[in-house]
């Protein structure tokens, strides 16, 4: 057999050898991803880090879907029906006490504080607590708000029956305040602010404040897990957040990518809007003062664990909660990587 010939059989022999070992190096573990609502400018990062390969890198063939609620996340989550979910981590005091064989986990936390609050317009004259007793409140019955609402009066020296509620469905919340039928609205501010801006309200006319900004500071939406699922497959865990770390910095760093691929996914949103929704989550939820000195997912056991005894209070829940049994934060990539860059921290207001 010829030089060249013997040459070209080991060549091949080779290339057989090493195919297989090239097939399983490119394979990835499917991840089902649910969100918290419909496709909105906080959905960005999750973007970022799918369109940039951040989750493919860390052996990751991520899907996302919206979600229709941060309660219907939860339980998705908890029944395996998909494997991470984002949404409102408060959530999980009640569920993980009505469903202890279930138990679901925050792993990374994103909003730093809730952007759950109180939104008026200015001639109302409702820009704090203390413009509360005496007003008519258009409200959701059994919302969080409302049942959060006699610990946030007690946190600011108000008496709880000082408010009169005008109970009325969810979407009908904002007009009530815009129709002049009540003088504010319990909600989130990044979306109610928004809504009232679509309907039409100059934005300069509508006022704001969070429950965050006046005591009452739970930590807020974030990635959350089955317990089960992250004790089998730490690995997955760990790399979708590390990816997901990646794609929220540089959705603090520049969104104007974030939300061109949020147009892309979902073309009817107005992209000017969800910019301005972005900035005010960014602004009240995202980049705290705590994130800019501490780094994301920095959290600290006392802060959660007496804003969680609050919220179960609130909720008429009985018990102490443990950070442990809601929060784990060994799937977080160093704390170098989740620093707020000086650059960032300029654009703060």
């Amino acid at each position: 057999m010829s030089l060249s010939r013997l040459s070209r059989l080991a060549l091949g022999c080779a290339a057989l050898a090493l195919t297989p070992v090239a097939a399983h190096a490119q394979e990835k573990t499917d991840v089902k991803f649910v969100l918290d609502w419909a496709w909105q400018a906080m959905h960005g990062p999750f973007l970022i880090a799918l369109d940039k390969g951040y989750y493919a890198d860390e052996g990751l063939d991520v899907t996302i879907d919206r979600g229709f609620g941060s309660g219907d996340t939860i339980s998705k989550v908890a029944s395996g029906a998909y494997d991470i979910g984002f949404a409102e981590g408060t959530g999980l005091l009640k569920f993980n006490s009505e469903n202890p064989d279930d138990s679901v986990v925050t792993v990374m936390v994103i909003n730093d504080q809730s952007p759950t609050g109180v939104i008026s317009l200015k001639d109302n004259g409702v820009s704090g607590p203390a413009d509360l007793p005496g007003k008519k409140i258009s409200a959701t019955q059994n919302a969080a708000t409302v049942l959060a609402w006699p610990v946030f009066a007690g946190l600011n020296d108000l008496d709880p029956e000082s408010i009169e509620y005008v109970f009325v469905e969810p979407n009908l919340r904002d007009a009530m305040v815009i129709q002049g039928r009540a003088d504010a609205t319990f909600g989130f501010t990044t979306t109610t602010v928004l809504n009232m801006v679509q309907a039409g309200i100059d934005r300069d006319d509508v006022t704001y404040f969070t429950l965050a900004q006046y005591g009452l500071q739970p930590y807020s939406s974030g990635l959350l897990v089955k317990k089960s699922f992250a004790e089998e497959n730490p690995d997955v865990v760990k790399g979708f957040v590390a990816a997901t770390v990646k794609g929220l910095q540089e959705m603090l760093e520049d969104p104007a990518e974030g939300l061109a691929l949020l147009k892309e996914r979902e073309p009817l949103v107005d992209i000017d809007l969800e910019g301005d929704r972005w900035e005010l989550a960014k602004e009240l939820s995202i980049l705290t003062p705590n994130v800019a000195e501490r780094g994301i997912s920095n959290v600290d056991q006392d802060r959660f664990e007496t804003s969680a005894g609050q919220i179960a209070k609130a909720f008429g829940m009985e018990i102490e909660p443990a950070m442990a049994d809601y929060y784990d934060g060994s799937f977080l990539p160093p704390l170098e990587d989740r620093q707020i860059s000086d650059a960032v921290k300029a654009t703060m207001k």
